[in-house]
């Protein structure tokens, strides 16, 4: 890729990171191959658990450098602090990471039994007439006198049952995650985030670095265009479309990877715009500036998503107040 390409592409990304997803790109994600990963391997996410990626994936997007804590912190420092809060914010993001990384690693949280390497999910009802027992107990007048019951492996009866998902910490006191028994530190954590984004949508962009404000009246900008514009499709609706409009059947797009699924759906949209460009150009019924030509509906130019396009605040206001 030409250097000032992939420095539009990568942007506020660590130099380092972006080399290696770049290599990555051409080595893993054209192909839908996992990615090898700190002795486990990432992989694509499915057109079937986009709505689960997309709520999920936020836990990769937190701006840590909103606030004083977030400067001072890692990114994984700053994502665990939200995760360990007593309270309703702290469950969601538990509960968002977790099933953020048995998307990624294709695992199952639970407890995964040393012997044979069965995983008891929290949610299976083995693992929950455990608690129920054991609940039961604690409430009993006479605890004193019962022996409290021991989980095992329901498959070999193995009792060492390990933590699929774990917060510790080094001997420096600094937090790291145990996925599967792998170890997930700091410099591990911060290529993670953007090799799950850079994976799994092509068009994905870090803001990082962006002012601000500059960004909030960007994003308000683009609120006002949707208002304008007031359109919106389901995921179910562009796998209906790009079915219809490609030899693709239902289930084989659900299976699909989100990154195949949104450069498919891209490239039919803009051949139809083009087809209908040229024929419009040819046929004398649209004329464009000198100089200017439509874009190859193949071939598309890599820009800054701050660049040519951006538009401030007064100026989208105005379009929209022109309606």
């Amino acid at each position: 890729m030409a250097r000032d390409l992939f420095q539009i592409k990568y942007k506020g990304v660590p130099l380092s990171i972006a080399e290696k997803i770049d290599s990555y790109e051409h080595e893993y994600f054209r192909l839908d191959l996992p990615v090898p990963f700190c002795g486990l391997k990432i992989y694509p996410i499915k057109v079937k658990d986009y709505e689960l990626y997309a709520a999920c994936s936020t836990c990769l997007t937190l701006n840590k450098n909103e606030t004083v804590q977030g400067i001072k912190s890692s990114y994984i420092e700053f994502l665990i602090s939200k995760i360990v809060q007593k309270n309703n914010e702290g469950r969601e993001w538990s509960f968002k990471f977790q099933k953020l990384l048995e998307l990624v690693f294709h695992i199952k949280n639970g407890l995964k039994c040393s012997k044979c390497g069965k995983v008891i999910s929290y949610s299976d009802e083995y693992f929950l007439d455990f608690l129920n027992k054991i609940n039961e107990i604690t409430k009993s007048n006479d605890i004193g006198n019962i022996e409290f019951p021991v989980l095992t492996c329901p498959d070999c009866g193995g009792k060492e049952l390990i933590e699929m998902i774990k917060i510790e910490r080094d001997e420096s006191n600094k937090p790291y995650f145990l996925v599967d028994g792998h170890k997930i530190q700091k410099e591990d954590f911060d290529f993670l985030r953007y090799m799950v984004l850079f994976q799994n949508d092509p068009d994905y962009r870090d803001d990082s670095w962006v002012d601000p404000a500059l960004k909030k009246d960007y994003e308000e900008k683009r609120r006002l265009e949707r208002q304008k514009n007031d359109v919106y499709a389901s995921m179910e609706q562009k796998v209906i479309g790009l079915s219809i409009t490609t030899s693709y059947k239902f289930d084989e797009i659900w299976d699909m990877s989100i990154r195949k699924f949104t450069m498919a759906l891209a490239a039919v949209d803009d051949l139809i715009n083009y087809k209908i460009m040229r024929t419009a150009i040819c046929s004398g019924f649209v004329s464009l500036p000198e100089g200017q030509k439509i874009d190859h509906w193949l071939y598309k130019p890599i820009r800054d998503m701050y660049g040519d396009t951006y538009k401030t605040l007064d100026q989208a206001t105005a379009e929209v107040g022109q309606l």
